[in-house]
């Protein structure tokens, strides 16, 4: 008879979400090798079961490697960056992985009725000036502001590695996707180099593979300690968008540092999203959408889509499911 152990694991997720991972099933010689790395503005942690030390270390190395290379062409803080000098000239011949994630974007910007959009960072720097000066923008400004807002006016020339943008001021930002993004091609990078079974998390945005079931208590926002439920997991991404770690106080009013592209404004009503799917970048994309559609069109457009699930808690901690979302818990 095997002897087998379960591991827990506490991840503090970027909203007040904490993740209590149980590991079942760890095989006896399988060991466990992790480490972690501050990364796109946050703390990445992979995790890998391997038999062989020198294969786990070297492709943990391999994947931050890589993730590291993510954040020096995504990074709108990096003015060396693919995204920074498109964003400063409006046109440039851009690496394989920026024409990916722009098309990539587009599309989800697409199947979200818009409510993804990555040409809001026009948006964002006027909240965020805002919130230094202290004076909330005026209804003409926001409306000025949304004329170079929509991922439908981004001109793709496929054949020439180009991105253009047709309106001077236009800007992208891949802050809702590319942490999926990193992570998606970290697993993939991991499995390339003989890595059966693992864990990779992006502040909060994790993605688990390999024959291993995974168990996550997700506990309430509001109430330290209370857990909401308990999702059940295997090869499977999970990704929460919420306003507690990441927004600003205007004229005595918390406002959230997710923006609304239908109006020009932060987003409101909802406290925040989770959403279970098989991709990272999806998981990702999908709960800034949800938590900007707000709880019953955001659950809609979940129940819309295969093989992604979402709950939501809404401004009063109202909790909504998606119809098929406790098939996890």
């Amino acid at each position: 008879m095997h002897k087998f152990k379960i591991k827990y694991m506490i991840i503090k997720l970027r909203i007040v979400l904490i993740l209590v991972i149980h590991l079942a099933l760890v095989g006896c010689t399988d060991r466990e090798y992790s480490e972690k790395r501050v990364l796109m503005g946050t703390i990445f942690e992979i995790k890998v079961y391997c038999k062989n030390s020198k294969k786990a270390k070297d492709s943990i190395d391999a994947a931050f490697k890589d993730i590291d290379r993510m954040e020096n062409l995504f990074s709108v803080y990096k003015p060396e960056s693919d995204v920074s000098v498109l964003n400063a000239t409006g046109v440039y011949q851009v690496s394989e992985e920026v024409m990916e994630l722009t098309k990539l974007s587009v599309h989800y910007s697409s199947i979200t009725g818009g409510a993804f959009d990555i040409t809001v960072l026009p948006l964002i720097s006027m909240w965020k000036s805002a919130s230094k000066s202290g004076k909330i923008p005026s209804d003409s400004e926001v409306e000025e502001c949304m004329k170079l807002v929509g991922s439908g006016k981004i001109n793709i020339d496929e054949k020439n590695q180009k991105i253009y943008f047709p309106k001077r001021g236009m800007k992208i930002d891949f802050g809702g996707i590319a942490k999926g993004y990193a992570v998606d091609r970290a697993v993939k990078l991991l499995k390339q180099n003989g890595i059966h079974t693992g864990l990779v998390n992006a502040g909060g945005n994790i993605a688990v593979f390999g024959s291993r079931e995974w168990r996550i208590s997700v506990r309430n926002p509001d109430k330290t300690g209370d857990d909401i439920t308990v999702l059940t997991m295997r090869d499977l991404s999970v990704a929460t968008s919420g306003d507690y770690e990441r927004y600003f106080f205007l004229d005595k009013k918390k406002i959230s540092h997710i923006i609304n592209p239908f109006t020009g404004y932060p987003a409101e009503g909802v406290l925040s999203v989770t959403v279970v799917t098989e991709n990272p970048a999806s998981a990702d994309v999908l709960s800034t959408a949800v938590f900007v559609l707000g709880p019953v069109k955001g659950v809609e457009l979940i129940e819309k889509l295969c093989n992604a699930e979402c709950l939501v808690i809404d401004g009063k901690g109202v909790i909504y499911r998606s119809a098929g979302f406790s098939d996890y818990e």
